[in-house]
C-alpha cells in the first residue's frame, strides 16, 4: 500500500531563529501515515570538533497556540536523518532518552561554517488529544559546548582569593592547606573547618553558610555535560516569550522598570509580538525565576558552581588570579561592550580566529565557552545553602506551570523562596565604569556573591544553562 504523505503547509515558517552563530530556517512539519517529521535548514558558523571537545546545536520544537501557549514537540530517540550538509562536515544526531530535543554535532575533526538540512522524527504518541494542525510550528536552536569527562581543581593558589570566598582544602582550624580536587562525580564532600574538608571564608555571608554535605547526586562536573556557548540573547528570550500563554508571559516579561531601555534592554511588544531591537545582545534583566523558566522550556537545567569552574578552567592546575581564559591578566581581552551596549571585538577580529593561542583576546574559556566573565553575572546553583546542595541535576521537560514557572522540584525558586543559588564570573554594568577586583571580569575562583540569592532583575544579571550527558 502506498504511504500517504500529507504536508502541513500551515506550519511553514519563513523567519529565522538565531542563536548567535546558529540559525534555523523554514521548518516544515509533515505527516507520513501515522508518523510526523520536521525538515529544516540549519546554518551554523564556526562549528568545530577537535581532539579535546566540540560544540553542538541543541534543537527543540514547539506547537504555538497563540494566547493559549504551546505544546512541546517531543522526539523519538531514532528515525532521524541528515539529508545533506556542507562538504567535509560529517554530522550526527543524538536524542536523549527524554526526547525533549536533539543534539546535532560533527562526527569528525573539522572547523568552519556548516549548512545542513535535517529531518527529525516527532513522537506523535505524546500529543494526547492535541491536534498538531491547530497550531503554528516552530523549531529553536541553541549553540552548546561539550565539556568532557574528567577531574578538576577548585580554588586559587593566591591567598588573596580567600577574601572573595575562594574554596580550599581545610585543616582542623579552617585554614587553607591546599587546593581541593574533585575526581569523582559521586564524590561526597563535607564542608566545614575540619581536616580534609572543603571550606571557604564568608566574612559577610554572601559566600554561603560554610557548612553541610554536598551529596553524591549533586552535579560535580566530572561527568560530561553541555553548556551554552553564549548567554541567552535578547531575541532568544523574545522567542521564548512569544511561545508562552498570556498568563505565563505576564510573569516572564523581563522589561519592566524605568531604566530598562537605558541599560542595554531592547525587548518590547509590537503588534502583539515580543521583539528584540538588538537581537544578538546578551539578555540582561533576567531574574532567577525567568532563567529557570527558560531552562525548563528549552529542556536544559541550571549549572552548579563546580560546573562553572570546570567549564572555565578545564583540567589544568590553577594559577594565581586565573581568569576563564587561563591567564592571570585581563589586559588582552578585546571582547567587550561598546557605548551603545553591543558586544564588539576592539581589534576587529571575528570568531573564526578563535584558537587556544588567541582565546585570551576573545575572553573564551579553556573549552572555548564565551563570556564566562565580562558579560552578565552567571547565576549558578550554590553549595552555600541547603537548597542548593539538594540539587540533583534534573533537566527541564519543555513544559512550564500555568503561570510560567519551572516545575522541577530540585531547582531552587526565587520569588517564592530564597537561597540555593548565587553569582559567579563578574558582570558588566555600564560603559566607562572602572574595573575592580571582580568587575566586569572576575577570576574563576572568586565567589564574592557565590551564596547570595538576592537581586531580582538588573542590568548586569543573566544566566546560562547546561545539560548532562548520560
Amino acid at each position: 500500500m502506498k504511504t500517504a504523505l500529507t504536508l502541513l503547509f500551515t506550519f511553514l515558517l519563513v523567519s529565522k531563529t538565531f542563536a548567535s552563530d546558529l540559525s534555523i530556517q523554514s521548518p516544515i512539519l509533515y505527516q507520513e501515515g501515522d508518523e510526523f517529521y520536521t525538515i529544516f535548514t540549519l546554518t551554523w558558523n564556526n562549528a568545530w570538533r577537535n581532539a579535546r571537545n566540540h560544540d553542538a546545536a541543541w534543537v527543540f520544537s514547539k506547537f504555538n497556540r497563540g494566547l493559549n501557549g504551546y505544546v512541546h514537540g517531543y522526539l523519538h530517540t531514532n528515525g532521524h536523518q541528515i539529508i545533506e550538509t556542507s562538504k567535509g562536515a560529517a554530522l550526527e544526531i543524538e536524542v536523549p532518552e527524554d526526547g525533549v530535543g536533539a543534539f546535532i554535532r560533527l562526527k569528525n575533526n573539522y572547523i568552519g561554517n556548516i549548512k545542513t538540512i535535517i529531518r527529525l522524527r516527532i513522537d506523535a504518541s505524546k500529543f494526547g488529544n492535541f491536534n498538531p494542525r491547530s497550531a503554528a510550528f516552530h523549531v529553536f536552536g541553541i549553540e552548546m559546548v561539550y565539556i568532557p569527562a574528567g577531574g578538576f581543581t577548585l580554588g586559587d593558589p593566591d591567598a588573596r582569593a580567600q577574601a572573595y570566598g575562594a574554596m580550599y582544602l581545610s585543616d582542623n582550624e579552617g585554614n587553607a592547606v591546599g587546593l581541593f580536587e574533585i575526581n569523582s562525580e559521586k564524590q561526597v564532600i563535607e564542608v566545614g573547618p575540619t581536616t580534609g574538608n572543603l571550606y571557604y571564608k564568608a566574612p559577610e555571608g554572601y559566600e554561603g553558610d560554610q557548612t553541610g554535605t554536598i551529596p553524591a547526586d549533586f552535579p560535580k562536573g566530572v561527568m560530561p555535560f553541555y553548556i551554552m556557548k553564549y548567554e541567552p540573547t535578547q531575541v532568544q528570550y523574545a522567542d521564548f516569550l512569544n511561545s508562552l500563554s498570556s498568563d505565563q508571559s505576564q510573569h516572564r516579561a523581563n522589561f519592566g522598570g524605568k531604566d530598562y531601555y537605558q541599560k542595554r534592554g531592547t525587548i518590547k511588544v509590537e503588534n502583539g509580538k515580543y521583539i528584540a531591537g538588538a537581537p544578538g545582545r546578551p539578555c540582561n534583566f533576567m531574574s532567577w525565576d525567568d532563567g529557570m523558566a527558560y531552562a525548563d522550556w528549552a529542556g536544559l537545567r541550571p549549572m552548579t558552581e563546580f560546573e562553572f569552574t570546570k567549564a572555565a578552567r578545564g583540567p589544568g592546575k590553577p594559577i594565581a588570579g586565573e581568569y576563564p581564559w587561563n591567564t592571570d591578566s585581563k589586559l588582552k581581552v578585546q571582547r567587550t561592550y561598546d557605548q551603545e551596549g553591543n558586544f564588539i571585538m576592539l581589534n576587529g577580529w571575528t570568531e573564526d580566529q578563535l584558537s587556544d593561542e588567541t582565546k585570551a583576546y576573545f575572553g573564551a574559556s579553556y573549552y572555548w565557552v564565551m563570556d564566562l566573565a565580562g558579560s552578565t553575572w552567571e547565576r549558578v546553583i550554590s553549595i552555600g545553602h541547603p537548597k542548593g546542595r539538594a540539587f540533583i541535576g534534573s533537566h527541564g521537560d519543555g513544559r512550564l506551570s500555568y503561570y510560567g514557572f519551572a516545575t522541577n522540584e530540585d531547582w531552587p525558586a526565587g520569588l517564592t523562596e530564597t537561597g540555593g543559588f548565587g553569582f559567579r564570573g563578574g558582570g558588566y554594568y555600564e560603559f566607562g565604569r572602572p574595573y575592580s577586583e571582580f568587575l566586569p571580569y572576575s577570576p574563576i575562583a572568586y565567589r564574592r556573591f557565590g551564596g547570595w540569592s538576592g537581586g531580582n532583575r538588573y542590568e548586569a544579571y543573566g544566566q546560562r544553562f547546561v545539560r548532562s550527558v548520560k
